[in-house]
């Protein structure tokens, strides 16, 4: 399935800096969240990664669900603005 790739012009989305898999989405939609606050974790070669809120702001949608596989600059979250 193709998934929808950030755009790197706008601030209020957050792209996978790497392919692997997302092992848990710690977010829903509508949820307010703080800066540094955990999203998601992701895994890429059995490391995992954190990936934290850039800002202060409402997550609008998130874009994957546990267990997606994701390629390099896929649309993962995206905040309001």
């Amino acid at each position: 399935m193709e998934r929808p790739k950030v755009d790197k012009k706008n601030a209020n989305q957050i792209g996978a800096s790497m392919p692997g898999t997302v092992i848990k989405t710690l977010v829903v939609d509508g949820e307010k969240v703080k800066k540094g606050d955990h999203l998601m974790i992701t895994e890429a070669m059995k490391m995992e990664t954190t990936v934290q809120a850039p800002f202060d702001g409402e997550v609008k949608s998130i874009h994957v669900a546990d267990g997606d596989a994701i390629a390099t600059g896929d649309l993962l979250i995206e905040f309001s603005s």
